[in-house]
Formats: C-alpha cells, structure tokens, sequence
C-alpha cells in the first residue's frame, strides 16, 4: 500500500479524482520495461518462407532437410513444420531456432523474422508492474478516505 500512497502524491495523478487515477494507474505505461509474451502458433513452411522471403526461407528448409537424417531434433521438428505444428511461444523450439543461429545456419535478423511470428511486447501498467490491484476504492483508501 506505501507503494500506492507514494505513487499517488506524484503530480500526474495527485490532483485527479480517485476513478481517473486508478485509470492512469491501470494504462500502459511505457516507462516500465517492455514485458514480452509469446502467443501459440502453428508456423508451417509457408509462413517459414513468407518471414524469410522465398530465397532465404528455401535455402534454410534445403540445409535442414540435408541434415535430418543424422540430427533428430532436426528431423522432428521439419517434421512438425511440414505438418503446419512448429510451435514458436515454446521454449524449446525457440532454443532449437537459437541452435540454428549459434551454427550458423540463421542469421540473428532470420531468426528475429521467425520468432516475430509469435513475440508479443507490450507495456505494462503501473498497478501490474508493482502487483497492486487499483481501482478508485483503492485509491480513495490510499488517500485517506474511509472504507
């Protein structure tokens, strides 16, 4: 609560009525750092080769196919690719995209172009950032008001 009660005296909000405040407080505030989410997705070789464009999205699907044979990660996920499954908001496949970066088969900005099918960035708000749940009750009693 002595987080909230500090917050309130600051000048942006200090003069405005407890329901205009709770919605600043409750507003994307971009002078928080940025919280990145990964939503689900089912990427397949088109959207590989849309992100890439053609060239790049063909050349990368030929070195990995000339590779699965002795690789079974690789093997799986083409296989998960083919089928429309390849799964970004996973941490084990962006840890295996991260592989292909590291042995040079993607560049950073490729793999950028790939992951962007699924990263999400957003600012959070000022109440979600410090996990206080504001509302203008919650304001009003930060001020001093009575229950």
């Amino acid at each position: 609560m002595t987080a909230l009660i500090d917050r309130l005296l600051q000048p942006d909000v200090a003069t405005l009525p407890d329901w205009q405040a709770a919605e600043v407080l409750n507003a994307p505030d971009q002078t928080l750092p940025v919280v990145v989410e990964w939503k689900q997705t089912a990427v397949g070789i088109g959207l590989v080769m849309n992100a890439l464009g053609p060239q790049d999205g063909a050349a990368l699907l030929e070195a990995l196919s000339s590779m699965e044979n002795n690789n079974p990660l690789l093997r799986w996920g083409l296989r998960a690719l083919q089928q429309n499954g390849l799964d970004f908001s996973l941490v084990s496949t962006r840890n295996q995209i991260e592989a292909l970066v590291a042995d040079g088969l993607l560049t950073p900005a490729q793999r950028d172009a790939l992951f962007s099918m699924s990263r999400r960035e957003r600012y959070p708000s000022w109440s979600e950032f410090h996990g206080i749940a504001v509302d203008a009750r919650a304001v009003g009693l930060a001020r001093g008001a009575k229950e």
